[in-house]
């Protein structure tokens, strides 16, 4: 078996217990933080905005390192605060308590692990690039949608104190161990080669270096970081990146809150959370393989439209019904999209400088992050309402998918 397979299996036990910390999960905390404290939407999402935004700045540092060294270390520590850090939370009684645990957990979360989950499969992979990548977002699709629903049944029986220690429990027990034990920086580290093909003139017969070559992609391209930044491309993709964050984190930090402010019981928004995520698991494995067959850019095109249509149908969302139909619509796209934009970086710009690369557009796309959560719950506490918020996304998201038309691969051009 090749070993990037056991990668993949890591970096899917990553992103699950990275639920822990993602904004739906969070969102299912913002009503009973509001009961308890009397905090208000706004003040709460602006810990995650402090948190999320430094993360993109340690991106910069951290990018690199796993280029040169890998991610073993750096992501072993990452859940090891994580997973002390929310135990901590159950504790906490003020809200510069509440404010230097959910900063640090952001941090941790968007500075290191999300980066190291998108950036350590491009370095094993390349003609299973969207496949490999689909397979390891199968671990974030779960958690955003497990995680969030176990939170709610366990504040449900128990108290948000309860749920937040055995979050940090949680995330200690499905990552370190094998982060630890198998966690590997790159193939040649272990004198293989990307997908795990044979070296060049071993192949083992004529036919089988004919199966080889039917399915190889074209060579893999490498821009160092400084030819990316010369290519007009790259601001395009940076662009996109970045409002698509804003609106994304917007809907999802929101989404419990909002249903819940629609009518809809605590139980009856965290089932449809768990639907909207569990129904991009096919999306995601769908968006991978088209990725392996056409132009990534057609693919992150398509499932962007079916993300306005499903902020459109949330806008509608008035019982569960409605929010079934959003789930679906919605949660396919969002996967679908996210899964190749993780793909269209590596795929324009190849893989050797990639940690880089999204280290240097991390920091932006956190800002985003951090902007969106806040923006809409600014929104809602001046107006009461998200209606506002939700017209901005749908027109958002129109400006992103023409933009996104004219991302066309670029050419390497070198003296």
């Amino acid at each position: 078996m090749y070993y990037g397979w056991v990668i993949v299996w890591i970096t899917i036990a990553s992103a699950i217990a990275s639920g822990v910390n993602v904004n739906p999960t969070i969102g299912v905390f913002v009503k009973p933080l509001e009961a308890e404290f009397g905090w208000s939407r706004s003040l709460i999402a602006g810990a995650v905005a402090i948190g999320t935004v430094l993360g993109g700045l340690v991106a910069l540092i951290v990018g690199p390192i796993i280029d040169k060294f890998g991610a073993k270390w750096v992501l072993f520590i990452a859940f090891l605060l994580m997973g002390g850090l929310l135990i901590a939370m159950s504790g906490i009684v003020s809200l510069w308590q509440f404010y230097a645990i959910v900063i640090m957990t952001r941090l941790l979360l968007q500075g290191i692990i999300n980066l190291t989950n998108q950036t350590v499969l491009a370095k094993w992979f390349v003609r299973k690039r969207g496949r490999a990548l689909a397979y390891g977002n199968l671990g974030q699709r779960f958690g955003q949608g497990a995680v969030p629903f176990a939170v709610q049944m366990i504040i449900t029986a128990y108290s948000w104190r309860v749920a937040a220690a055995a979050m940090g429990v949680f995330a200690w027990a499905i990552t370190l161990i094998p982060v630890l034990l198998w966690m590997r920086r790159e193939p040649k580290d272990m004198g293989l080669r990307p997908d795990g093909d044979p070296p060049p003139g071993e192949e083992g017969s004529e036919s089988a270096s004919v199966t080889t070559k039917k399915r190889s992609r074209q060579p893999e391209v490498h821009f160092t970081l400084k030819e990316a930044l010369r290519t007009r491309t790259f601001y395009i993709l940076l662009t996109t990146l970045c409002l698509t964050s804003f609106v994304n984190t917007g809907v999802n930090f929101n989404l419990i809150p909002y249903l819940s402010d629609q009518g809809l019981s605590d139980s009856q928004a965290v089932t449809i959370l768990l639907v909207w995520s569990f129904t991009g698991i096919p999306a995601a494995l769908l968006s991978g393989l088209l990725a392996e067959r056409i132009s990534v850019q057609w693919v992150i095109v398509g499932f962007h439209a079916g993300m306005v249509g499903g902020t459109l149908l949330l806008m509608s969302v008035d019982g569960v019904w409605i929010g079934m139909i959003f789930a679906f619509v919605h949660g396919a796209s969002f996967a679908g999209s996210l899964l190749a934009q993780q793909v269209i970086l590596a795929d324009y710009y190849g893989s050797a400088h990639l940690g880089a690369l999204r280290g240097v557009v991390l920091p932006w796309q956190m800002a985003s992050n951090a902007v969106g959560p806040l923006a809409a719950t600014l929104v809602f506490d001046i107006r009461g309402d998200y209606t506002v918020i939700l017209w901005i996304y749908v027109v958002i998201q129109l400006a992103v998918l023409f933009a996104l038309l004219r991302a066309h691969p670029p050419k390497l051009q070198r003296k």
